[in-house]
C-alpha cells in the first residue's frame, strides 16, 4: 500500500483497522504518527462540540423571538404612516396641479380616441361593399335596428338612406347606416361603447364626430367638407331612450 493510499484510508475512517493498515503502520514510522496525529484531531473536535446546553437557553430563544416581533411591529406602522404621509403629499401637488389646467381641451381618453379609430377603419373596410347599394331603407327598419340600444327615432330620419344593418365594432356591436350628406355619403355608426364628451376628428381624408348618446356613442363619419357636427345635432334632435 502506497503512502497517498493509506493516508486516504485513514482519514476517511481514523479508527478502522485492517491487516493492511496494521502492517503498513509497522512497516513505516511516518504511517503511525499519522494515524496519532489524526486521532489527536478527532479527539479535539469531539471535545469542541461537546458543549454543555444552558437550562434557559430555551426561555432565552423565546423571549428573543417576542421582542423581535415587537420591534417589527413598532417599524412597520411607522413605515406606513411615513408612506401615506408622502402619498397624501404627492396628491396634493397632483390636485394642485390638475385644478390649474383646462384637462378638457387637451385630453382625449383612449375609448373615444379608439372609437374614432374603428369608425374610420370600418368605412375603408366596407366602402367597395356599400358604394352600389341603396336599399330605401324607411324609418321603421331604423327603429327595429335601433332596438337593442335602447334608443329611438321620434320622428321621420331626415336623410336618404342606402344601407342598414348591425356590424361588429371593435369589442362590441353597432347599428351601421350609410346616409346622404351634403357633400356625398355620411355613414352613422351607433355602438353601446359610452363616451364622455364630444369629439371631432380628421383622419384619412375623412372628418368625424363622437356624441355621446345615454350609454352609447354616436358616430358620423363623412367626406373631408362634410358638416358632420350639423349633421349629429339633427339626428341627436330625433333620437329619444326607449321607455322603460
Amino acid at each position: 500500500m502506497d503512502e497517498l493510499e493509506f493516508r486516504r484510508r485513514i482519514m476517511s475512517d481514523p479508527k478502522h483497522r485492517n491487516s493492511d493498515i496494521v502492517d503498513a503502520m509497522r512497516a513505516n514510522e511516518s504511517h503511525s504518527k499519522f494515524v496519532d496525529d489524526i486521532n489527536e484531531l478527532d479527539a479535539h473536535i469531539a471535545k469542541a462540540m461537546n458543549v454543555d446546553v444552558p437550562d434557559d437557553l430555551a426561555d432565552r430563544i423565546l423571549f428573543s423571538q417576542q421582542n423581535s416581533r415587537e420591534h417589527d411591529n413598532v417599524i412597520k406602522p411607522n413605515f406606513v404612516r411615513r408612506s401615506m404621509a408622502m402619498a397624501a403629499s404627492v396628491a396634493f401637488a397632483v390636485g394642485l396641479l390638475v385644478g390649474q389646467v383646462n384637462w378638457g381641451n387637451v385630453f382625449v381618453t383612449p375609448a373615444q380616441a379608439s372609437l374614432a379609430d374603428t369608425a374610420i377603419e370600418h368605412v375603408i373596410a366596407e366602402k367597395p361593399f356599400v358604394t352600389h347599394l341603396d336599399e330605401q331603407v324607411s324609418s321603421t327598419q331604423i327603429n327595429a335596428k335601433m332596438q337593442p340600444f335602447h334608443q329611438q327615432l321620434d320622428k321621420s330620419f331626415p336623410y336618404h338612406v342606402y344601407y342598414l344593418n348591425h356590424c361588429g365594432f371593435g369589442d362590441a356591436n353597432a347599428l351601421h347606416m350609410v346616409f346622404a350628406g351634403e357633400h356625398g355619403k355620411v355613414t352613422l355608426f351607433l355602438t353601446g361603447i359610452s363616451s364622455t364628451s364630444v369629439q371631432d376628428f380628421v383622419k384619412e381624408g375623412m372628418a368625424g364626430i363622437v356624441e355621446p348618446v345615454g350609454n352609447s356613442s354616436l358616430i358620423i363619419v363623412g367626406e373631408k367638407n362634410e358638416d358632420v357636427a350639423t349633421l349629429a345635432k339633427s339626428i341627436l334632435n330625433i333620437i329619444k331612450p326607449m321607455p322603460i
